[in-house]
């Protein structure tokens, strides 16, 4: 009979769990944490809640509150009927020179986008505009009245 080498005897444990190779897709060996607990838990398991079990304690929450807007609106800004007017009036400006003729669409657009970034000036340098889209004037003219 062959003798069998001590270190064997050690690794046959291990083989039988993994399969020995058998299996083409081996399960892993579970973790100590999924092991299932003894039948006697020690008192300072029994008064710490497990991992599995919900906690009755809140834990604290991190959540985003926005605060609310500076008090103070930055110079050149306009009201927030105004600016919806403008932004409105702006975007209806743009659709609808989708629709014109190319020559002119491009006039507009590189007057449109020279705007400056201030609102307040916005309107003024839209004073002398010739927009294409009538409603997109009526806008125009709410977000000045509105201004």
């Amino acid at each position: 009979m062959p003798r069998l080498d001590p270190r064997a005897l050690l690794l046959l444990p291990v083989l039988m769990l993994a399969g020995c190779g058998d299996d083409p897709d081996p399960a892993p060996a579970p973790s100590p944490a999924v092991v299932a607990p003894s039948a006697a838990p020690s008192a300072d398991a029994s008064e710490a809640p497990s991992e599995a079990e919900p906690s009755d304690e809140l834990e604290p929450s991190s959540e985003y509150v926005e605060e609310d807007k500076d008090p103070l609106p930055d110079p050149g800004d306009l009201p927030g009927e105004a600016q919806d007017s403008l932004d409105q009036a702006l975007g209806i400006e743009l659709g609808a020179l989708e629709g014109a003729p190319p020559a002119e669409a491009k006039k507009h657009r590189a007057t449109l986008d020279k705007l400056p970034q201030s609102p307040t000036q916005v309107l003024a340098a839209l004073k002398d505009y010739r927009w294409f889209s009538p409603e997109a004037k009526e806008l125009y003219d709410q977000a000045v009245s509105a201004g």
